[in-house]
């Protein structure tokens, strides 16, 4: 049940279910891991540490638990035993990959790791499959795409879809706010797919006013729904603003209900999924020497010239910070 409401989004009656399985059986090591991760999502990394370490007492070979503790230990920058931690949990990936089970190390936390290129493209594979999985429950017939893939003569315009969960306060938004507005309306129409609730912030609104169409996918909570509408507006290009980060919903991609899918700007890695065609990037972020690294084709041409940097024309001062989660010993 515990289980269930997490996959729900409703973390809090989720923690008593868990809560309640260690009052009954103390040394239920699942039950303690699966509070652990609800401690994570939250935020709340000391308590988090806490349960995957009593988990870890409780049941030695458990790699969820391991490779979750670790990560917490990385958030706050523990390198204790860093070595030997990672080489442990290097294995454990290495041997689930080999047995084809999904890795117990999230894709966006194996770019944090010493693990080689084709390992993180394979972890995330598996993650994509299971997305592919998970969908074709839905017995979703595939979507065709006909002649409106003719943008030429100016007959009709091109449709861009931006699909995040990261309209609002968030450093997503912030960089890209004025991007749905530059583009030319004479020959481009962009929507802006949002997957998360107006959190009634300036960011929010900006993205609003500045898309031709906003559409809010939050209450659309079926993923085969969500694809039916979007496929419906006839986008040319979708565009995945999230890949692994929190708040995807990648099984809509998984659906493909536009010709051509692409990763951009919200997602550092590659998505490892044959239902994502090109990675928008750069040669800083992403030397060509490094193609390999990611299953999406990488875009080769001269990159457009750029704009005076934001601080130059700003009225007030601009910050940037990393996230949280991606502490590296380096």
């Amino acid at each position: 049940m515990g289980n269930t409401l997490k996959e729900m989004g409703d973390a809090a009656n989720a923690m008593q279910c868990y809560t309640r399985a260690i009052q009954i059986n103390p040394a239920f090591a699942d039950a303690h891991s699966n509070l652990a991760s609800i401690h994570k999502d939250s935020g709340n990394i000391p308590d988090a540490i806490q349960s995957y370490s009593t988990a870890l007492k409780l049941k030695p070979d458990f790699p969820d638990a391991f490779c979750n503790l670790a990560h917490c230990l990385q958030i706050i920058c523990d390198w204790t035993d860093y070595d030997n931690r990672m080489k442990r949990l290097v294995a454990i990936v290495d041997d689930q990959l080999s047995k084809k089970r999904l890795p117990s190390v999230h894709p966006h936390h194996s770019m944090l790791y010493p693990l080689t290129h084709q390992t993180r493209i394979a972890i995330a594979a598996k993650h994509a499959q299971l997305c592919t999985e998970k969908v074709a429950m839905l017995n979703h017939p595939p979507f065709n795409f006909p002649d409106r893939l003719s943008v030429r003569n100016g007959v009709s315009r091109l449709r861009i879809g931006y699909v995040s969960s990261d309209f609002g306060n968030h450093p997503t938004s912030h960089l890209m706010q004025s991007i749905p507005g530059m583009h030319d309306r004479s020959r481009i129409e962009v929507f802006c797919y949002a997957l998360s609730a107006n959190d009634g912030t300036n960011f929010r609104q900006k993205l609003m006013n500045e898309a031709e169409h906003f559409v809010d996918l939050s209450q659309i909570t079926c993923n085969g729904k969500a694809a039916d509408r979007i496929n419906q507006d006839g986008i040319h290009i979708l565009i995945n603003m999230n890949g692994y980060t929190k708040g995807a919903r990648n099984e809509i991609f998984a659906l493909r209900p536009a010709p051509l899918q692409v990763m951009w700007l919200g997602y550092p890695g590659t998505s490892g999924a044959p239902f994502m065609d090109y990675i928008i990037t750069d040669a800083v972020t992403s030397p060509l020497r490094l193609a390999h690294a990611y299953s999406e084709k990488v875009p080769i041409g001269s990159a457009p010239s750029t704009k005076p940097l934001p601080c130059v024309h700003a009225s007030h001062v601009l910050y940037w910070r990393s996230r949280a989660n991606v502490e590296a010993p380096y």
